[in-house]
């Protein structure tokens, strides 16, 4: 355990090893859990449906790696000070996009088994039979689908690792230098994680109903991923500080600033949220509208008011005072 005196005060800097000792039991739990959904669906005969909700964990999981990603990325490219002290949790964040690597490796494996419960499109005949998908059969292919799940991976963890190796560099010699290298390769790795954020999006979920498609799709999860990273990054600073380990670096500052991005990605969710369904509306297009016309109906309008209420308005109104941004649960010194 590391520690760090500075005229008045002493901050624990890291975490003990204790804090993360729940790891193993967790992911055993979790993979006993999963392996008894996947036996249940195997034996009624609803598999589909397990693969569905697989498909749904993972793409969360990957979310929040790949949002704390592009803190980073973003952090190092606009020169941003202020979250130089939770920018290593961010970091760590998205090391665990090699966790989501191992985790879609199941996904690749149905594909190649040849079993639709997923993707509809792994059937060639309900591919080639439908005109709309007939120009879509190159694109959708099992083997292209598993390249580019390869390579969306390995620029992910390799960037990530990229920047946690200068960033741990940064702490021992010459922190200018590697500040002033990670500047100058953020802009690149920007337009990388911008790319292959969208096109894993429209791989992974938005093919799910290959008829549909929307160009705005990819925007919409970035703005999800974002948002649920800002959302774990004040939990995990609150926790931690709960903890005693950095009690003094987390401050309220660093709290109102976290919750001042949220007030801004929440608008942005729901900005983009609405802008697809207006412009679907609008152009009332067969392809584009089915995807809608479907959730219209049975009990999808009462999720869809959920949504709207809680992940748009009751957020937003919730983050307009500055009285939340700046409050932390925990309430250690130095952090409210």
């Amino acid at each position: 355990m590391a520690s760090l005196v500075d005229a008045d005060i002493t901050e624990i800097r890291q975490a003990s090893p204790g804090l993360s000792g729940a790891a193993i039991p967790s992911m055993g739990g979790g993979l006993l859990l999963v392996l008894g959904a996947l036996g249940y669906g195997y034996a009624t005969g609803d598999v589909s449906r397990f693969w569905h909700a697989y498909l749904l964990g993972l793409m969360f999981i990957t979310s929040l790696g790949v949002g704390g990603l592009f803190f980073v990325i973003a952090h190092h490219l606009t020169g941003g000070r202020w979250g130089t002290t939770v920018r290593r949790l961010a970091e760590i964040t998205a090391g665990t996009l090699t966790t989501a690597a191992v985790l879609f490796l199941p996904i690749l494996a149905l594909n190649f088994s040849g079993s639709d419960a997923l993707y509809p499109w792994i059937d060639r005949a309900y591919v080639v039979n439908a005109p709309i998908l007939a120009s879509k059969q190159y694109y959708l292919e099992t083997t292209w689908f598993a390249i580019r799940a390869v390579v969306y991976f390995v620029a992910w963890i390799g960037m990530s690792r990229l920047m946690l190796g200068a960033s741990v560099k940064q702490d021992d010699n010459q922190p200018l230098k590697h500040a002033q290298w990670m500047q100058t390769v953020s802009g690149p790795m920007m337009i990388v994680l911008a790319l292959t954020m969208n096109f894993a999006a429209f791989d992974w979920m938005m093919s799910l109903e290959p008829h549909w498609f929307s160009t705005m799709f990819g925007v919409y999860f970035f703005a999800g991923s974002f948002l649920g990273f800002l959302a774990m990054l004040l939990l995990l600073s609150s926790y931690l500080q709960d903890q005693g380990v950095l009690t003094q670096s987390i401050t309220t500052e660093h709290f109102h600033d976290i919750g001042k991005l949220m007030f801004a990605f929440v608008f942005f969710w729901g900005y983009i949220a609405f802008s697809q369904y207006m412009l679907i509306w609008y152009a009332a297009i067969p392809e584009e509208t089915l995807w809608y016309d479907l959730r219209q109906q049975g009990a999808w309008p009462f999720w869809g008011l959920l949504l709207v209420f809680s992940h748009l308005l009751i957020p937003f109104l919730g983050f307009m005072s500055g009285g939340p941004r700046r409050s932390s649960a925990s309430g250690p010194a130095g952090c409210c």
